[in-house]
């Protein structure tokens, strides 16, 4: 797949300085141009003669000093994403620089290339929500006027509006910058040492450093959850599902399990048999809540421990289960029926290096729920405790009654699910076709679903509020024309939309099964789960 490069102006007097940021872009995983500027006036005019995706820049410079940079370069142009790159470590600066125009700010010593790429990301979608937000209210006003009916979508809109912004702030400024940057440089420095990069170490510092290091993964877990409740909260956590194989999924999440095991002295089974079908689902989503439920199991297993990831096909109900089972404690009744709340810890005879913040259980139920499966604990005490999901198997008919039972159940009344159905030209390259694919999966929302019905087709099935569909192809076209700006290979290929109905959910869900079959082609017996 073709990446896109994100053209970056960096406004910076230093030239040591623009060349340390230029040797981080170059070894980031993103592809950067990067167009130097030494004052803020010769920065503003490469606005006209180019098009940026973020601008980094210092706050002294020849002609510019302080905040007044971030004003006349928010008041030049209230659109592009801005960086603040400084020596100064002062949070109230910071807070001032975020409140008149900028999306970071961002220490210097800390532009290793991850940080760099990762703020340069942040600053891009947090201005991206500042627009899309202008832009919802300002439709708001309008239709508060024109529409009477619109009442109910304009409070929704607002609660939704003022939930992005509560969420943008408190955790893309609070988490970002106080978890992640020292958990990354402690990351970096513990690897370092235990690679013997700054010296030979001895076999007992080197299990203490595997330690450390297995704690920090945990801690940037922790950060991950906290992430996903806010997006499950905005209703911004989409989902990539498609057909996968699961035995791929657990090999790939099963080695670093078993390197935590190994330094605990755990012993860990991975049984997954390799002729299972294939299951349509999220796969990292799917890994996501696998390592949960091990690391969950590795915590709270016995001395010693025992740790068994297991799974089971069931072809009736249509789905494969994944099994975790410990040799721990157990849990009793009163446990069982909190296991799953947001922010609870459960009581244990556990040190309190082995807490959290009680989200990894409760995100993992919400990521089997995205997944259209269910996640269930049986335990016993004294002797273990199993936590098990299902995800269901490559069956779009199946899956389809999943997605209807689940938006019926999270949805309002309000609600409709619409089919949408896409197609572009059958000559187009296979490159293009892929890209494609991931450019409509980055457009849903929490509760929407796309099928690749053919290598050149997909069948969006949008669960939205009745007066939302036109924002959808509204979004769809403008997100398609932003993305053809930045693509270096030429633009994505063009398609065409057929929207094939809109139907109540709570009223009309077997005749939206039967279009959805008939769009699709599959028969429309639907499995029981």
């Amino acid at each position: 797949m073709n990446k896109a490069i994100l053209r970056v102006l960096l406004i910076e007097d230093d030239p040591v300085d623009h060349q340390l940021i230029k040797l981080s872009l170059s070894k980031s995983a993103s592809a950067f141009e990067l167009v130097w500027a030494q004052t803020l006036e010769s920065g503003l005019l490469k606005f006209g003669e180019n098009t940026f995706d973020v601008v980094l820049t210092d706050l002294s410079l020849p002609d510019s000093f302080g905040l007044e940079t971030v004003k006349k370069i928010r008041d030049y142009n209230r659109d592009v994403p801005i960086v603040v790159l400084t020596t100064l470590n002062d949070n109230d600066v910071r807070l001032i620089a975020l409140s008149v125009g900028a999306q970071d700010y961002f220490l210097k010593d800390e532009a290793s290339p991850h940080m760099l790429e990762r703020a340069i990301r942040h600053a891009i979608q947090r201005q991206e929500s500042v627009v899309e937000n202008q832009r919802l209210l300002t439709e708001v006003e309008t239709s508060r006027e024109l529409l009477l009916k619109q009442k109910v979508l304009l409070k929704k809109k607002n609660r939704r509006l003022r939930k992005l912004n509560q969420t943008a702030h408190r955790f893309v400024d609070n988490v970002s910058h106080e978890f992640r940057t020292p958990l990354t440089v402690i990351k970096d420095y513990v690897s370092l040492v235990r690679e013997g990069l700054v010296g030979e170490i001895n076999k007992e510092q080197g299990q203490m450093l595997d330690i450390a290091s297995i704690r920090t993964d945990e801690l940037n877990n922790m950060v991950d959850d906290m992430l996903d409740v806010s997006k499950l909260e905005a209703g911004l956590l989409g989902a990539w599902r498609r057909p996968c194989q699961l035995p791929d999924i657990i090999e790939c999440v099963c080695s670093p399990l078993a390197k935590k095991a190994a330094v605990k002295g755990i012993h860990f089974e991975a049984d997954a048999d390799p002729g299972l079908p294939a299951i349509y689902c999220d796969s990292e989503k799917v890994g996501r809540v696998i390592v949960n439920l091990v690391t969950n199991a590795m915590k709270f297993c016995g001395n010693p421990g025992s740790v068994r990831l297991w799974t089971e096909e069931r072809a009736e109900q249509g789905e494969i289960i994944i099994g975790v089972s410990d040799n721990g404690p157990g849990i009793d009744e009163e446990g069982l029926a909190e296991i799953f709340q947001r922010f609870k810890q459960l009581k244990t005879q556990l040190d309190s290096s082995t807490k959290g913040f009680g989200l990894g259980l409760n995100i993992a139920k919400e990521l089997v729920d995205l997944n259209f499966g269910e996640m269930s604990v049986e335990s016993q005490v004294g002797t273990g405790t199993t936590f098990s999901f299902s995800v269901p198997l490559n069956n779009p008919s199946s899956v389809m009654t999943r997605y209807l039972d689940r938006t019926q159940r999270l949805t309002s009344s309000e609600s409709v699910v619409a089919l949408v159905f896409a197609r572009i030209d059958e000559e187009t390259a296979d490159t293009d076709k892929e890209d494609m694919d991931a450019f409509f999966n980055f457009l849903l929302r929490t509760n929407d679903l796309l099928f690749r019905t053919g290598s050149c087709e997909w069948l969006f099935v949008l669960s939205i509020p009745c007066l939302e569909l036109s924002e959808f192809v509204t979004r769809l076209e403008n997100e398609w024309e932003k993305t053809n700006r930045n693509r270096p290979f030429g633009p994505l290929p063009g398609y065409q939309l057929n929207i094939e109905g809109k139907w109540k959910i709570n009223a009309d869900s077997e005749e939206i099964h039967r279009h959805f079959c008939r769009i699709t082609q599959q028969p429309t017996v639907s499995t029981s789960h």
